[in-house]
């Protein structure tokens, strides 16, 4: 029966290995494509679009060579990834006002895939978890703090703060990773309420800084991230249906206390109210994403140009009028198989500390997506959030990246748990 469990699991890593081979052979072929598209589209030919056409299928390959080498992460989960950022640059390639534009997104995203590699190797080594719960949580709260003292307002939110050279940071995209850890932290091994409640104060203190800023994307995010964890760590339903009605009801309020979110909601109901300013936005990319119809209007052509924040909140509906409505399902199908991927990765984790790593990355991502898509498409009402690892800004991709080689670290000590099982078995068939 043992050597049965072994064979089978053997074949079975033959055939996921092959299938990434095929899934990674589609991403190469999207990035070749598409970007020697845009580089014929011009007369001389562009020589940055031929560079990235070379580039990318080489960082890919590479990118999911070295870290399935080192550290058996999960190989499907980094190639759906991989193919999000690449519509990015392709995107960015395509559309973007300034050519300066996607080279820095191409950074950022290096400077992602370092902060992916930490977020493995932080999983992965994090040892005696408990002893780490009070150094973030004092980083996490004085770092989502900082824009309260040194920031500056930016579209209605005090949530950046620059430093020198001109470069901007908002530190509660990186607060996103240190909250993840820190209820990880928290809440393992603690399944009653009682023991929970240090870590919940955490996190509504994070949310209580966030209201204060006026972030309310971020402050979101934070808190079904923690209902999320807290169910997890528990399974306390009525306690959870608790939490999500006093988040409703901080809704209400918010609506009822803040003009702007008032103006918002209105908005969102009916943009031709004020078509000509807070409505100029939502009514733009709706006439974007019905002008691609089902395939799109293709690369280089269309006027995504003239939707507001093309490159950042609005860049669904961008991708919806150059691609088509076909591909845009397509890329939500991508993120709902990464999302059911990493729940798969959440349930086959050994201890509690890295099932909610694993379950606080997803609804991180799931939400995130939600959010936008529903934003850009008049489902909710829009919230500044980006779409994850599509959207450009810095600190957006890196600390997105960075939670999701946490996700990848959980899959990676999961791969290696049931290598052990398997080294057991042999070892107990050879001395039967």
């Amino acid at each position: 029966m043992a050597k049965r469990q072994i064979k089978a699991s053997s074949l079975m890593q033959v055939l996921l290995r092959s299938n990434t081979r095929l899934l990674l052979s589609g991403v190469i072929a999207f990035q070749i494509s598409g970007m020697l598209l845009l580089a014929m589209k011009t007369s001389p030919p562009d020589w940055q679009a031929l560079l990235f056409a070379a580039a990318m299928p080489c960082a890919s390959a590479g990118i999911v060579r070295l870290f399935s080498a080192l550290w058996k992460v999960d190989r499907a989960l980094l190639i759906l990834m991989l193919f999000l950022c690449s519509v990015s640059l392709v995107t960015l390639e395509d559309i973007a006002r300034s050519a300066v534009t996607p080279w820095q997104q191409a950074t950022h995203m290096l400077g992602g895939f370092l902060a992916m590699a930490l977020g493995i190797l932080t999983v992965r080594k994090l040892r005696r978890y408990e002893k780490w719960f009070l150094p973030l949580s004092a980083a996490a709260v004085a770092g989502v703090a900082l824009p309260l003292v040194f920031g500056q307002w930016h579209y209605g939110a005090k949530n950046w703060i620059h430093l020198f050279g001109g470069v901007s940071v908002q530190p509660a995209e990186f607060g996103k990773c240190a909250l993840i850890l820190l209820l990880a932290c928290g809440l393992a091994n603690r399944p009653r309420m009682r023991q929970c409640v240090v870590p919940l104060a955490v996190a509504a203190a994070l949310c209580g800084l966030l209201l204060a800023e006026r972030d309310l994307g971020a402050l979101l995010l934070y808190f079904l991230v923690t209902c999320a964890a807290y169910f997890a760590a528990t399974g306390n339903l009525p306690v959870t249906l608790m939490g999500l009605g006093a988040g409703v009801a901080g809704g209400v309020l918010a609506v009822r206390m803040f003009p702007y979110v008032q103006k918002r909601i209105e908005v969102w109901q009916n943009p031709w109210s004020d078509p000509l300013d807070k409505g100029w936005q939502i009514i733009q990319a709706l006439i974007a994403i019905g002008s691609g119809g089902l395939f799109g209007m293709g690369l280089g052509l269309g006027y995504p140009r003239n939707i507001p924040l093309y490159n950042s909140d609005f860049i669904f509906a961008a991708i919806c009028e150059e691609f088509g409505l076909v591909f845009a399902v397509g890329l939500i199908l991508i993120y709902v198989i990464i999302i059911l991927r990493g729940i798969s990765v959440a349930m086959n984790a050994r201890t509690s500390f890295h099932m909610l790593i694993a379950v606080g990355v997803v609804v991180l991502i799931g939400v995130q997506a939600f959010i936008i898509i529903g934003g850009n498409v008049k489902m909710i009402p829009l919230t500044g959030v980006t779409l994850p690892f599509v959207s450009t800004g810095g600190s957006s991709i890196i600390s997105m990246m960075g939670a999701f080689g946490m996700l990848l670290g959980v899959s990676s000590v999961n791969a290696y748990d049931e290598a052990e099982d398997l080294k057991r078995l042999e070892w107990r068939e050879a001395n039967a």
